[in-house]
């Protein structure tokens, strides 16, 4: 198992690497659990989230591709985000009633809806993808990904290491 495009991931990890302009949902979905099982990018990933409202789901995007050796434009990075400017306000309502409701529920219904905003991140995953692989692919520019953080604010950037450790 290499790290070429195409192969699998940094070491050999099993998670299929992005070819330009063609990454998949389910790569970027199996990409997405492994790395957010990492306790600090969990953690980076809900600071990103709650104190920056920042999005998840685009940060794991851009590390995956960062990862694969891609970046973009600014101005592909804003169509990224306002491509999931409505499901993101969506989520970030459903996340805030769940919270909510937390203490009120049993566990399982609890887990229900924790499930049920899986479900809505997946599909924002699958809007990311559909839009990432109709725009430009850069192989030599800086970090999206630093820059996203930046975009958030200056201390935002503090979270890209984290964010981007490398798994192994």
């Amino acid at each position: 198992m290499d790290d070429t495009a195409g192969g699998t991931g940094k070491h050999g990890s099993g998670i299929p690497k992005p070819l330009i302009q063609q990454a998949t949902a389910e790569g970027l979905w199996q990409f997405s659990l492994a790395h957010y099982s990492h306790n600090d990018v969990k953690q980076a990933c809900l600071k990103l989230q709650d104190d920056y409202q920042g999005n998840v789901n685009l940060a794991l995007m851009l590390v995956w591709l960062e990862f694969s050796g891609f970046s973009f434009s600014d101005d592909s990075l804003n169509i990224l985000r306002q491509a999931i400017a409505d499901s993101e306000m969506l989520l970030r309502r459903y996340r805030y009633m769940r919270r909510e409701l937390k203490s009120e529920l049993s566990h399982a219904n609890y887990q229900k809806l924790l499930n049920f905003e899986l479900m809505l991140e997946k599909k924002q995953q699958q809007d990311l993808v559909s839009t990432v692989n109709q725009l430009p692919w850069l192989t030599d520019g800086p970090s999206t990904l630093r820059h996203y953080c930046l975009q958030l604010s200056a201390s935002a950037v503090t979270l890209y290491p984290q964010l981007s450790r490398v798994s192994g």
